[in-house]
């Protein structure tokens, strides 16, 4: 079952980098032009670093987890900033879906942790 909640988080964050590095080939380099630079670059970045996570999940479970949260944090956190003081977003309904996503990431995240460490001390009595 972990490794179903890790593809349906992986799914995401590659949908998301992939969105992220789209917008960049076909706008060139910090294409969103509307926001302060600061932001402008944070989204820019997030296509690597989302698939950087992608890649860390896979192979390196726990750092995945913290740096998936770290972005779904700061994400949510930005476009928050960026919906509600800057006005710049004009729809909440990809900040809501970020939000619902970022809980379900803390709550799926604390059971990934936990079954890493429980199949580690599994493997190690063996």
């Amino acid at each position: 079952m972990d490794k179903f909640v890790v593809f349906l988080l992986c799914l995401y964050l590659t949908f998301s980098g992939v969105i992220h590095i789209y917008d960049n080939i076909i706008d060139g380099f910090l294409p969103y032009n509307f926001a302060p630079g600061w932001l402008n670059a944070y989204w820019t970045a997030l296509g690597l670093f989302s698939l950087l996570a992608v890649y860390l999940l896979i192979t390196h479970r726990r750092s995945g987890i913290v740096l998936m949260i770290f972005i779904l944090l700061s994400k949510v956190a930005f476009n928050s900033y960026a919906y509600y003081v800057l006005d710049v977003l004009e729809s909440s309904r990809l900040l809501q879906w970020q939000t619902l996503l970022l809980g379900f990431s803390i709550g799926v995240s604390i059971w990934l942790w936990n079954s890493q460490k429980a199949r580690h001390s599994r493997h190690i009595f063996r």
